[in-house]
């Protein structure tokens, strides 16, 4: 099935989930629109930006982003599918797997809880947030966590002081 989606200006994007007992979680994700994208590019941008740190090779292949609204240009929507948290996490997840030109291999994972709220940004990696990932609590506020440690970033910037 494909679904019109307002985060991404309107791009028809497959869904690969049915949502029967579950829309709701759906219609709150289609609720969000380019500003909530323009919002979070600080968290794809930070993504690029650790990948970019390693990889000398990657300005060659790929123009370096002015902004971090920018790094846009460089993504595209792939499927998105729902999944109820695991172990003891009642929240469902809106998952989208999208294409980037830094990093072809893993991709972009991006993750809303409930729907609204992006709890996790990185390469593909089945996990729907970072806490799940990397088995520490302390991560429960981090969206990106990079490898080199400035490029972290947080779903309230106020967490990162």
């Amino acid at each position: 099935m494909m679904i019109n989606v307002p985060y991404f200006d309107g791009a028809a994007i497959t869904l690969n989930t049915e949502v029967d007992g579950i829309a709701h979680v759906l219609d709150a994700f289609l609720t969000l629109d380019s500003t909530h994208r323009l919002t979070d590019s600080r968290h794809v941008f930070a993504y690029y930006q650790d990948y970019r740190s390693g990889a000398d090779w990657l300005d060659a292949i790929m123009a370096v982003p002015d902004h971090a609204q920018d790094i846009w240009k460089h993504v595209t929507p792939g499927p998105v599918y729902l999944e109820q948290g695991r172990r003891d996490d009642t929240s469902w997840y809106v998952v989208m797997e999208a294409e980037c030109d830094w990093d072809v291999e893993h991709g972009l994972m991006m993750v809303w809880r409930n729907g609204t709220t992006l709890c996790k940004v990185g390469g593909y990696d089945s996990h729907l947030t970072n806490v799940n990932a990397f088995g520490d609590p302390a991560l429960q506020n981090v969206v990106y966590a990079a490898v080199e440690r400035q490029f972290v970033t947080f779903a309230d910037k106020a967490a990162a002081d």
